[in-house]
């Protein structure tokens, strides 16, 4: 529990860093390229990233629990050649993928409605790089190392801020898709850092002996890492897939409904760029918890170790940091809103606002999803895994594809296509997890948790819309009231979940 501890510590610092800098890169971009704009860089950005996860979205994961395995039974070994295997499936996928998009760029922009859309032609450089970025990370965090994925990753975001919002506003005056090729330059930029980065920290700390390997091993360790990457890649790529189809028809089953191309391009990009952007903090736990636990909990289940208490507290944790960040950020969202985003209008707030409350219920349940997600990964479940987020993705589309062309639900319709996701993979992968493990959550403790967070919501939502300060007054004393509502409300919690010799309370549920 110490490396878990550790590593989600060093995940969470690094990733709100990241996320500070990611909205503080989309606040700037945003002011720069109009709300319409975001909308053009999230579209090509959505397909961005379906593609980097369907050449390498397995392979961090795969890595992280193989490795892991091996260290726990002694087979070392098969390390080097895991990750061998990696780079050459991953950066050879990411080849083709990008030549297609140098050849098909035109006609991808011309049936979003976009003019020269030249971002696409830098998938080329781009997936090959991000494909070792994710190789690299997954070794380390094999060995449960943290760090260096959390420098690479604020490593790319400041190079990113700087460098995409330098070429953006270069190329901005050009035209508003050649602003967002110039975006998309400063990721190109980042990726090349945060890799020269991991190159050098990997050329310090690997083993530096030769080894030779067997055609007969070579070939048991690659099915190995396939029977893990295979099932693993095509079960991360059902949510970028579904975001790019969302990318590909939200603007034409708006326009169907009744919004021109304008007004539908602005909600998209409301939903997406800005109260997307925001809503990603809290995310930033979830992952942390996910990443840090992964290969500590596919360790001890490879030494025949329990890992149900290791699986509760995580999850409690997620729980106590993820309920009241995503609904803190949605009561200090007018304000918030309106201090970084200068060409935003009020309405434009207003709709923002129902979209982040909505979108606050979507957050928790995604936050879940992931947390399941990777305990049945530690556990070896790779295909099960694929058949319940496939089957969450085609509800997802489904829903988002009938209900956004509904001009009273819009581009809410992408709120609730994700709510159908989220639950049917929690539903699914709770129940396999209760015959599995059998793991449980105290259910009083749970419902304080609940509680605090409503408390916190009402509280702060009701001091903001007094406006007894500025702005930026009001939504610095919203937060302080937040955090110690919240904090006097869950203190039992809070000792709960750091001392473990202290018995959980009774009245248990899964």
């Amino acid at each position: 529990m110490k490396h878990f501890s550790s590593g989600t510590i060093v995940l969470l610092v690094s990733g709100f860093i990241c996320k500070v800098l990611g909205a503080l890169f989309r606040f700037p971009l945003t002011n720069m390229l109009g709300i319409d704009g975001i909308g053009v860089f999230q579209l090509i950005m959505s397909l961005y990233s379906f593609s980097l996860v369907f050449v390498s979205g397995g392979v961090t994961t795969a890595l992280s629990q193989l490795i892991s395995s091996a260290r726990a039974s002694g087979q070392t070994n098969k390390i080097k050649l895991y990750l061998r295997h990696a780079i050459l499936i991953s950066t050879g996928c990411s080849l083709l993928l990008g030549l297609f998009f140098l050849l098909a760029g035109k006609s991808i922009s011309a049936f979003q409605n976009l003019q020269n859309a030249h971002a696409y032609f830098l998938f080329l450089l781009l997936l090959p790089l991000g494909s070792l970025l994710a190789c690299l990370r997954g070794f380390f965090q094999g060995y449960e190392r943290m760090t260096p994925t959390a420098i690479s990753q604020v490593l790319e975001q400041v190079v990113k801020f700087g460098c995409g919002i330098f070429f953006a506003y270069l190329f901005s005056s050009i035209s508003i898709t050649a602003g967002v090729f110039g975006a998309f330059v400063g990721v190109a930029a980042s990726e090349v850092v945060a890799l020269i980065f991991l190159l050098i920290y990997y050329a310090i700390k690997r083993d530096k002996r030769r080894e030779i390997f067997s055609k007969e091993f070579s070939r048991r360790t690659l099915k190995e890492f396939s029977l893990a990457n295979f099932p693993l890649m095509l079960s991360g790529v059902v949510l970028p897939l579904v975001s790019a189809f969302e990318s590909l028809i939200i603007i034409p089953r708006l326009v169907q409904s009744g919004f021109d191309t304008t007004s539908a391009t602005v909600l998209f990009g409301l939903q997406s760029g800005v109260v997307g952007s925001i809503l990603n903090f809290p995310l930033v736990i979830s992952i942390a918890v996910t990443t840090a636990l992964l290969p500590n909990l596919s360790y001890q289940i490879s030494r025949g170790a329990a890992s149900k208490h290791i699986i509760e507290k995580g999850l409690k944790m997620l729980f106590y940091m993820v309920l009241p960040t995503t609904f803190g950020l949605v009561a200090i969202s007018k304000p918030l809103l309106s201090l970084v985003y200068q060409n935003i209008t009020p309405e434009q707030i207003k709709y923002a606002f129902y979209l982040m409350l909505s979108g606050g219920f979507l957050t928790i349940f995604t936050a879940l999803m992931q947390f399941v997600v990777m305990v049945l990964e530690a556990n070896g479940e790779f295909r099960y895994v694929l058949f319940i987020v496939a089957l969450g993705g085609v509800a997802r589309a489904v829903v988002s594809y009938s209900l956004s062309a509904v001009k009273s639900i819009n581009v809410f319709a992408l709120v609730l296509g994700g709510v159908a996701m989220t639950s049917i993979v929690c539903l699914f992968g709770l129940e396999r997890l209760r015959r599995k493990i059998n793991f449980k959550l105290p259910l009083v403790q749970m419902l304080v948790l609940f509680l605090g967070t409503a408390l916190m919501y009402f509280g702060v939502y009701t001091f903001e819309e007094s406006n007894y300060f500025s702005t930026l007054a009001n939504t610095f004393v919203g937060v302080i009231i937040g955090v110690v509502v919240y904090g006097v409300v869950t203190i039992s919690v809070l000792m709960n979940l750091f001392n473990l010799k202290k018995k959980t309370i009774t009245n248990n549920v899964v």
